[in-house]
């Protein structure tokens, strides 16, 4: 659950439009991020479905659900695989539940992680400081699904726990549609979203939840104390 948590920080916002418009000339990986920051700016809400694909130690699981995001910091996965749980923040905290163990982790988020869940300026300012990034192999586009999409690698700078690497697979439209984590044992987590809406009506409401009354919070639990 914490790999899962770490990797969605680094992602977000994918969006189903054509593939008509003429792509800009690209030449460094700054290019790419500064475009990236550049539509960030311009998302007031999102909602989309969401793919959580794990293979850790040999064995594969798959996880499902809806993500929906409100500026500034507001954020709230809902989970139908597995059902019920939920990982909710208000951009100071970040809470996962977890249903078959009736436990709430509540996490105190770093300053620079405010906005992890979009790849806006905080969540770019941890990339930077915490990887190197470049080209996967070009910085041509490659074709999936008919859409032009730019593949960026990030490298731990020192290493540590955690993703050794982290791909990102952005669209034309400078928004990330998948995100590739591989630890330090090889062990891999695949985001992918899909069925996106931008900029359009989401209330308080939707971000509302409640828990068992017999729920355990356990605070910090990614804490180095």
């Amino acid at each position: 659950m914490k790999k899962i948590a770490v990797l969605v920080f680094m992602m977000l916002f994918a969006y189903n439009v054509s593939a008509e418009k003429i792509l800009p000339k690209i030449t460094t990986v700054n290019d790419i991020l500064n475009k990236m920051v550049e539509k960030f700016n311009s998302i007031r809400t999102y909602r989309a479905n969401f793919k959580i694909k794990k293979n850790i130690k040999g064995k594969t699981s798959v996880s499902k659900g809806e993500i929906k995001y409100k500026t500034p910091d507001t954020f709230i996965m809902l989970f139908s695989k597995p059902q019920d749980q939920i990982i909710y923040s208000d951009g100071k905290k970040l809470k996962i539940y977890i249903p078959a163990l009736r436990v709430v982790a509540e996490q105190q988020l770093e300053k620079y992680k405010s906005s992890f869940f979009v790849a806006g300026k905080t969540s770019l300012y941890y990339l930077r400081n915490k990887y190197n990034i470049s080209f996967d192999k070009s910085n041509k586009p490659v074709m999936i699904g008919g859409t032009p999409i730019y593949i960026l690698k990030c490298t731990q700078k020192e290493t540590t726990a955690g993703f050794k690497t982290i791909r990102l697979f952005v669209s034309q439209y400078w928004l990330i549609i998948k995100v590739e984590g591989t630890t330090l044992s090889g062990d891999t987590v695949t985001i992918s979203f899909y069925n996106i809406k931008l900029n359009t009506k989401i209330t308080e409401h939707e971000f509302e939840f409640s828990l068992p009354v017999n729920t355990q919070t356990i605070v910090d639990p990614l804490s180095n104390k």
